[in-house]
């Protein structure tokens, strides 16, 4: 089974994936082994970007909160806050004036409420406004009913409040990455205890029965780290932050089809592997 994160990985900052990583996924299917994309996206925010017929068979979505059969366009699994715990982390974050979104139950958590405290924070009103028409003012009569997938807070370059916020929520699944849109804000999302890539790929892998040895990944950023540390086989490109470099096999960046590069490697070794067995 092969993984990929999306963005940074294989969909470049331009919008585009490589001819190479293209074809890459295409034989794939030919050699039976089963294409896996990992991303961060609701499965809305992954078709305004993909078409359902893209050459990959399962999406584990939501970093994790989510995994769909593509081919099949069924969902397998999903992951929700109890309406308790969203009320508690929505009245905590408003407590500490942090912006947030809160998104409602696959496989509708595309839609989102959203409260902002009122300070600057340009990338949290451009992930507004691009996502406006699923974009809801903050009810709390809505919200104490709500099981929630996932919290995103979005905090300028400046702050970081991710030590603060793994304080508060041992009990929760806290992940960050790099914003995909300004590329410089963090990200922080909120999930339920042990929802992430990684969950989302092991359980994948254990349904079709394919050992963890088997299985190869590539990533590029932080979101992406349970999944590259659950993988004996993983990658990272060289678009990815040093930290995660100097953990992890490096290939090509995403716009020099590093995964396919990751892809043929993996394979050489697997041959090996098999020939010696």
């Amino acid at each position: 089974m092969v993984v990929t994160d999306f963005d940074g990985t294989i969909y470049s900052r331009k919008g585009s994936i490589h001819p190479r990583d293209l074809r890459t996924l295409t034989e794939l299917e030919a050699g039976e082994i089963i294409r896996v994309i990992a991303t961060g996206r609701s499965m809305e925010s992954l078709y305004r970007v993909m078409d359902p017929a893209f050459p990959v068979d399962y999406v584990v979505f939501s970093s994790g909160a989510g995994v769909f059969d593509l081919k099949r366009q069924k969902l397998l699994r999903r992951t929700v806050f109890s309406a308790a715990e969203t009320g508690r982390i929505c009245g905590r974050l408003m407590e500490l004036k942090i912006d947030f979104m809160v998104h409602h139950p696959i496989p509708d958590n595309h839609f989102f409420h959203y409260f902002q405290h009122g300070g600057e924070n340009p990338d949290f009103v451009h992930r507004l406004d691009l996502y406006r028409d699923y974009a809801m003012d903050f009810d709390w009569n809505e919200i104490q009913k709500l099981e929630a997938t996932q919290f995103v807070v979005i905090m300028p370059p400046q702050e970081d409040f991710y030590e603060v916020l793994e304080e508060e929520f041992r009990d929760v699944s806290i992940i960050w990455s790099t914003s995909p849109l300004d590329h410089a804000s963090r990200w922080i999302e909120l999930f339920p205890e042990g929802a992430h890539k990684g969950t989302g790929v092991a359980w994948l892998a254990d349904e079709l029965r394919i050992p963890s040895e088997k299985v190869m990944v590539v990533g590029n950023d932080f979101n992406d780290i349970h999944m590259l540390e659950w993988s004996v086989n993983s990658f990272v490109v060289e678009n990815a932050p040093e930290e995660l470099k100097s953990r992890f096999e490096n290939v090509a960046g995403v716009e020099k089809g590093g995964f396919s590069m990751a892809v043929e490697r993996w394979l050489q070794r697997l041959k090996t592997m098999d020939e010696g067995a």
